[in-house]
């Protein structure tokens, strides 16, 4: 055999084992590109945010998984987050708690339910926030049956759905938002910002390959955020953390699930209940405090919060109830929060004081 024949063959030989060394369908990584700005794309997957070869999602290696310490509930539906940031940009910390995003960053979330709560395993939407050169602009993505594609989901869905919860099984009806409703929840000074990513809310320790870290250090050594511009404020406890102050957990809980609408600089403001987790004034925080107008809403009680009795408060009743015009949060959930409701129960009725 002469020397061309050989090189011809072990180019041959090496090209057909690298072939059966490879991994079959193996993925390739895709960018993550982002809309014109004021544009959204109609087809999830034009992100590049995850990849688009099975039936779960497999976010893209650009993406950053983060959790929070508390969450707003959403009808029991488990949810994961995620950050894109561009390539050298990070979260800069302003002294309220939250943080100054970059151009070009897109907060991922994702609602699903498992197997034990609907019999299988299900992705429902993807909701994107996705920050122009002056604004937020919010996003939801309806997955299909069978977790294949996500479609924008421009004027919101009601899904209707049967949930095992707690050894009970109902039927509810799960509800995408539409644009509008993404903004009243989302809505500081008439302006769309983040609700759960704030330095009170993601201060906590994290699972890291086996090991407990700091997801504060994480994200600080990952390049998400930078902390040198404000001070630090203080952390919220877990409010299913038994072992922490009743009134801590329970003002965390009020924290996330309507201090996003019950804040100085949000929609609630005019009623003049702030339910934030550093809230110190009781005025503020309802105790004791009639309704600015409420209307039926209150369900004939005097107080927001009556000291000592929670059945006679106001901010109890409206968790209570599920009447649409009545209920509280007033979007994001059809079902009652159970778990919720037993703990603000508890911190009420172990108020003390009264009211004239």
């Amino acid at each position: 055999m002469n020397v061309s024949k050989f090189y011809i063959l072990l180019i041959l030989f090496s090209w057909i084992l690298y072939e059966a060394c490879s991994t079959p369908n193996q993925a390739v990584q895709s960018e993550i590109k982002l809309p014109p700005q004021g544009e959204f794309f109609e087809d999830l997957s034009e992100f590049g945010i995850y990849e688009n070869v099975t039936e779960e999602f497999i976010p893209s290696a650009q993406l950053v998984k983060y959790e929070v310490t508390n969450e707003l509930f959403s009808d029991y539906a488990d949810k994961n987050r995620y950050i894109y940031l561009p390539e050298g940009k990070k979260a800069s910390l302003k002294e309220d708690g939250h943080f100054d995003w970059p151009e070009g960053t897109i907060l991922v979330k994702n609602f699903g339910y498992n197997e034990e709560q609907l019999g299988d395993d299900r992705l429902i939407e993807t909701r994107l926030l996705i920050k122009e050169a002056e604004m937020w602009k919010a996003v939801s993505y309806k997955w299909n049956d069978e977790n294949s594609i996500a479609k924008r989901s421009k004027l919101g869905a009601v899904i209707p759905l049967k949930l095992n919860h707690d050894e009970v099984s109902q039927d509810f009806e799960y509800v995408i938002p539409n644009k509008n409703q993404c903004k009243s929840c989302h809505n500081a000074n008439e302006k769309i910002e983040p609700i759960g990513f704030k330095y009170a809310n993601i201060d906590k320790m994290i699972n890291l390959d086996g090991k407990q870290v700091s997801q504060i250090q994480f994200l600080k050594e990952k390049g998400v955020i930078d902390l040198s511009t404000a001070t630090i404020p203080k952390t919220m406890v877990a409010y299913t953390d038994e072992s922490a102050k009743i009134q801590d957990r329970a003002l965390a809980y009020l924290d996330i699930n309507c201090g996003h609408c019950h804040r100085p600089n949000g929609p609630g403001n005019t009623s003049g209940l702030f339910l934030q987790y550093n809230e110190t004034r009781s005025n503020h925080l309802g105790i004791c405090k009639p309704p600015v107008a409420a209307g039926k809403g209150a369900g004939g009680r005097s107080f927001d919060i009556q000291p000592g009795d929670a059945d006679a408060s106001i901010i109890y009743y409206r968790m209570l109830t599920q009447d649409p015009g009545e209920m509280m949060p007033e979007l994001g959930r059809t079902l009652i929060h159970q778990e919720g409701l037993d703990l603000v129960k508890e911190w009420i009725d172990n108020l003390e004081g009264g009211c004239d």
